[in-house]
């Protein structure tokens, strides 16, 4: 069963990065694109500013929980490495309750709350597309946190605390 989880988990990973590696491309290409109408055509193409702001708010949503999922975060584990391993053991515990909390709290609930808020509100240039389809990323953004913090829990509390880890890849 375990392997099958961990064949899941980098299939999912994997799916991520893809979807990742597509947003950079095509605000990439939408940056290009504004550049050359701007100076070869005269007039700048003008949903070019706009879409790029959208893509980086969805690539900067999607990418924080991946790299939190990827414990490519940044930590600061100066005072948790100088605990006892029990201790260094319950602190990761709470520190991922905490963020679990915060991601279903401020991501998902408050997320929520903000795109339903704006679905009515076109965005000038595009208007096929909402504000609210703008903010929908940050309950997307919460749930991958919530799943990649409650798979650390599961990690973190069926490894014995003397053979727990570093939480960031830099840090061990």
């Amino acid at each position: 069963m375990g392997k099958m989880l961990q064949k899941v988990r980098r299939g999912f990973i994997r799916s991520v990065e893809v979807l990742l590696m597509v947003l950079v491309a095509v605000m990439t290409l939408t940056v290009l694109w504004g550049v050359f109408t701007r100076f070869c055509l005269g007039s700048q193409a003008a949903y070019t500013d706009e879409l790029a702001r959208v893509l980086l708010v969805w690539i900067s949503m999607i990418g924080a929980a991946l790299a939190f999922g990827q414990k490519a975060h940044l930590g600061v584990d100066y005072v948790a490495s100088k605990l006892h391993p029990e201790a260094r053991k319950t602190l990761s515990v709470i520190v991922q309750l905490v963020i679990l909390s915060l991601a279903l709290i401020v991501f998902v609930i408050g997320g929520w709350a903000l795109s339903m808020g704006q679905m009515g509100q076109p965005l000038p240039t595009m208007p096929w597309l909402t504000r609210g389809m703008v903010y929908i990323s940050m309950p997307v953004g919460g749930v991958l946190i919530i799943l990649f913090a409650l798979e650390n829990l599961a990690e973190m509390i069926g490894t014995p605390a003397e053979k727990l880890g570093a939480q960031t890849k830099s840090e061990g």
